[in-house]
């Protein structure tokens, strides 16, 4: 009998030894490995299985289920939809430019490819770096193309700090199908915006996107004109769904 009960002993020792080991790993990977721990060793993947399994499990890519945000819930985040449209798409070549004596003409040399954005007449936001809280409007009048780039000048009526300026070139890139860039959430290559299916209710849509502009971003699929999605609490919605852990569409 002694021998069975030392034996019993040692089973449970060899049982509570790896459970703190489970545990130990759970903590240096960020809970993970807790909650296996806490499975019972029918519910645990066999010993045969890679051990990456689980990795590829939490990373990988799923069309999950729709999820339900309250009216309360919609009023502290903010929760803010616009609708899928056809905008006018901008990029904005940001580089430092210099002011002449007479405070008149900014000057910026820049390189392939953004010098190949840049025409006469385009509208230019220029910040003095010495006070940024001030901002002149300015306009591309000069492109002269050099080995590499392009020497550009604009017209401004500003003030001399002392300082280069901080110019923002804004080039319209045409109007396009698009979703604001603060609506979509990259998961791996690909990248998720939420669809309002009902009041209330929204679903997770993978898109498919080509030019990204400064604020809005355009779609070449997955949407179409017209359909609502979060924009404001999008990253909310999508930390929701996925506590709940929601179920994979077809």
């Amino acid at each position: 009998m002694s021998g069975n009960r030392l034996a019993s002993r040692d089973t449970r020792c060899r049982t509570a030894l790896r459970a703190l080991a489970a545990l130990a790993l759970g903590c240096a990977a960020g809970g993970f490995g807790f909650a296996a721990a806490q499975e019972p060793a029918s519910a645990q993947q066999p010993a045969t299985e890679p051990e990456h399994s689980d990795v590829r499990a939490q990373t990988r890519i799923v069309h999950r289920g729709s999820t339900a945000v309250t009216a309360a819930q919609a009023e502290v985040l903010t929760l803010t939809l616009t609708s899928v449209a056809v905008r006018p798409i901008q990029i904005w070549v940001r580089t430092a430019g210099k002011l002449d004596e007479g405070a008149r003409l900014l000057t910026t040399h820049l390189r392939s490819p953004e010098a190949e954005l840049v025409t006469v007449g385009q509208r230019v936001r220029a910040f003095p770096v010495a006070q940024r809280t001030q901002m002149y409007q300015a306009k591309i009048t000069r492109v002269t193309p050099q080995p590499g780039g392009a020497r550009v000048e604009a017209a401004i009526a500003a003030r001399n700090f002392g300082s280069p300026y901080l110019m923002e070139i804004v080039v319209e890139q045409g109007p396009f199908l698009s979703v604001p860039n603060v609506s979509i959430i990259e998961e791996g290559a690909g990248k998720v915006v939420y669809v309002q299916q009902a009041s209330g209710e929204y679903a997770p849509r993978t898109i498919q996107t080509g030019i990204e502009g400064e604020l809005y971003t355009q779609v070449l699929g997955g949407l179409a004109e017209g359909d609502q999605i979060v924009s404001i609490g999008s990253f909310f919605v999508d930390a929701d769904n996925k506590l709940k852990g929601g179920s994979e569409q077809p």
